[in-house]
């Protein structure tokens, strides 16, 4: 019985220690190490129209569009490809890819992309006369954001946002109204 005694003391103290080692990482994992969503905001900055015309049909435009994403994680964010589409009553006349990176932990970056409108595209839709006489052009940019947030090389948080905006081109004036929607997809693994 008494060899027993230590190896029962010995188990009970290294039970103790992981059940207390376990807590403190649960709570650590709770308040400060969870791995959160990170906020993303697409606005479309400016519109620069540098030519328009209806007789002979001529468009050129530019569309700059600013992404703005926080990061609240206490790990860097990685993110893919930013991809930004500008569509002209649903056909994509507009495209920029800004390259992947990395945000720092607990920071906050802007990634610009200009998108140069396919003149081509707008010019000869059947809308485009008609809009264009009344001095109101509708574009839709769409802009996704897909990356990654790895906490303490265990916890991971996939992240999706798209950034939907609706903007009114008035090329008359040389200036735009938006009105942005976003959405953000998590998932924790």
């Amino acid at each position: 019985m008494g060899k027993k005694k230590p190896a029962l003391i010995c188990c009970c103290a290294l039970l103790t220690v992981i059940v207390v080692l376990g807590v403190i990482f649960t709570a650590l994992y709770f308040t400060l190490f969870r791995p959160r969503a990170p906020r993303v905001v697409a606005t479309v900055v400016g519109t620069e129209t540098s030519a328009f015309g209806v007789l002979p049909p001529v468009l050129n435009l530019t569309f700059h569009v600013a992404v703005t994403v926080d990061n609240p994680n206490y790990a860097a964010f990685r993110y893919g490809d930013v991809a930004t589409v500008v569509r002209y009553h649903g056909a994509a006349v507009g495209l920029s890819v800004v390259p992947a990176g990395e945000i720092g932990a607990r920071a906050t970056e802007t990634v610009v992309a200009n998108v140069v409108v396919d003149a081509v595209k707008v010019v000869f839709t059947p809308y485009f006369p008609g809009e264009a006489i009344a001095g109101e052009l509708p574009f839709v940019t769409d802009t996704k954001v897909d990356g990654k947030a790895v906490v303490l090389s265990t916890f991971k948080i996939s992240a999706s946002s798209e950034v939907v905006c609706n903007v009114e081109v008035y090329p008359l004036r040389n200036n735009a109204t938006t009105t942005c929607t976003s959405s953000v997809h998590i998932q924790g693994q």
